[in-house]
């Protein structure tokens, strides 16, 4: 794997951070001639799960971090979120979305996670040594 084909770097745990990792993984993806389609969601799904980590997330300190990685293989953009807050499995624990309910009768929350389902082609979450671990997996299409 070369080193353009992976990203990696580590946010503050605060929202300010999130135009920053919209920057960050522009100009990558665009030096290094990712497909639009990613770029976008990647950013797309990344603002959602950075906004409910920081949050809820309680991480344990305002030295707090996230970090993310993204690696290009094939036709696929894997993206690894971590961090330190409390167990939340978002997948599993989210409000599912009733999307027949009138706007005024849906419940709040869940629309974020219900977005990062469809945009993904899989997705998984995992606590492992008291850290969250998110993996999403983006596919490339036809532009």
């Amino acid at each position: 794997m070369t080193e353009e084909n992976k990203l990696s770097f580590t946010i503050k745990n605060e929202l300010s951070e999130i135009p920053r990792i919209a920057e960050v993984i522009a100009q990558h993806g665009q030096n290094v001639n990712w497909p639009s389609m990613w770029i976008s969601n990647a950013n797309l799904v990344l603002d959602e799960l950075i906004s409910n980590t920081v949050s809820y997330g309680n991480l344990n300190s305002s030295e707090a971090t996230i970090q993310i990685d993204l690696i290009a293989e094939k036709n696929q953009l894997m993206i690894v979120m971590e961090d330190d807050g409390i167990e939340f499995n978002p997948f599993e624990e989210a409000i599912e979305p009733d999307l027949e309910a009138d706007i005024g009768d849906r419940l709040i929350g869940g629309l974020g996670v219900y977005f990062v389902k469809i945009l993904t082609s899989d997705y998984s979450y995992e606590r492992v040594d008291n850290v969250n671990r998110i993996r999403l997996v983006l596919e490339a299409t036809e532009e």
